[in-house]
């Protein structure tokens, strides 16, 4: 039977993985709201002029689940209430108001915004005076100053490297802080988008498995360095300054990359069976397992019923 010839890849396994991952259109409703409730009291106590989400949200590398991510809220203020106000006094004040109405927000560890929390998602509410084609100056209260920060440097950079990976770059990056959220969570999340992004800087990605092999392998050596961010004008962006959990992320990226290895070599062999195994190492449940992956790549060709079975039964 010709059907009985349908393979399957490790990458078309990959890609069902990321579909699991990208930020519905339901989830991106949600959010929407929650931003409209947060501009509403800014713009009644603040005479905000607008809030924009410039951050993962815009860049499209959120994932599921929704409730693990915490957004970028930059609320842009009137000039004259930055001419007006020391970041310290700015900040106080933004804090007392969500307070009021959030009784669990508070500054934020990095003194740069006020958290707040909801049950289905969270926000880091960022006040700032916009600077034309410039970006933005924000409240560094750690630092008793403003400070400039570009936070669409860094999209338009993400969006030309993804060009350049054909499209590739965002669904490993996806991918890849989904097992770290998995993993002991050892990198934040915009660490680890600049990471990936570094570590395929002197590649192009020509597959999910090429790409996610090559990070691994890469991100062993760069995750004892710094890495700039192109967001603050060249700052450097610290990953990981405890040694024994350095330590523990590098081995797992080395144990990562050799069960990419192990799968590639079981898969020449013509076992993809086992060579679905060895990513399932990695990911776990949430990579899907052959059979998962040809039962819908059978029912997509018109192949079902006993047929169907008898084409499992054969493969597995």
């Amino acid at each position: 039977m010709v059907q009985s010839n349908l393979t399957v890849t490790i990458d078309e396994g990959l890609r069902a993985l990321d579909s699991l991952l990208v930020i519905s259109m339901q989830d991106r409703s949600q959010v929407t709201s929650r931003q409209a409730e947060l501009e509403k009291i800014m713009v009644e106590e603040f005479d905000a002029l607008t809030t924009t989400m410039p951050g993962a949200y815009a860049r499209n590398t959120l994932i599921q689940p929704l409730e693990d991510n915490i957004i970028d809220l930059f609320v842009q203020l009137p000039p004259e209430l930055g001419q007006r106000s020391r970041p310290l006094g700015l900040m106080s004040r933004l804090e007392d108001l969500l307070v009021q109405r959030y009784p669990e927000a508070a500054i934020t560890e990095d003194g740069k915004a006020v958290l707040v929390c909801y049950p289905d998602v969270s926000f880091r509410v960022v006040p700032c005076f916009y600077r034309e084609n410039k970006g933005y100056v924000i409240a560094d209260i750690k630092k008793s100053k403003w400070i400039k920060t570009n936070p669409s440097n860094f999209y338009y950079a993400l969006d030309d490297a993804n060009f350049r990976h054909s499209g590739l770059l965002l669904p490993v990056i996806r991918i890849i802080k989904h097992w770290n959220r998995r993993n002991g969570k050892w990198f934040n999340d915009y660490y680890l988008e600049l990471l990936i992004t570094e570590a395929l800087s002197d590649t192009k990605a020509t597959s999910y498995v090429q790409a996610i092999k090559h990070v691994f392998r890469k991100a062993i050596r760069l995750v004892v360095f710094s890495i700039n961010d192109p967001a603050d004008y060249g700052s450097q962006k610290e990953g990981l300054r405890d040694v024994y959990k350095m330590v523990e992320a590098m081995l797992s990226f080395q144990a990562c990359h050799g069960h990419i290895v192990r799968a590639e070599q079981l898969e020449e062999q013509g076992d993809l069976i086992s060579a679905y195994r060895e990513w399932r190492k990695i990911f776990a449940d949430d990579f899907p397992s052959y059979v998962d992956i040809m039962a819908d790549k059978l029912e997509a060709n018109g192949v079902t019923g006993a047929e169907a079975l008898k084409i499992l039964r054969d493969a597995t």
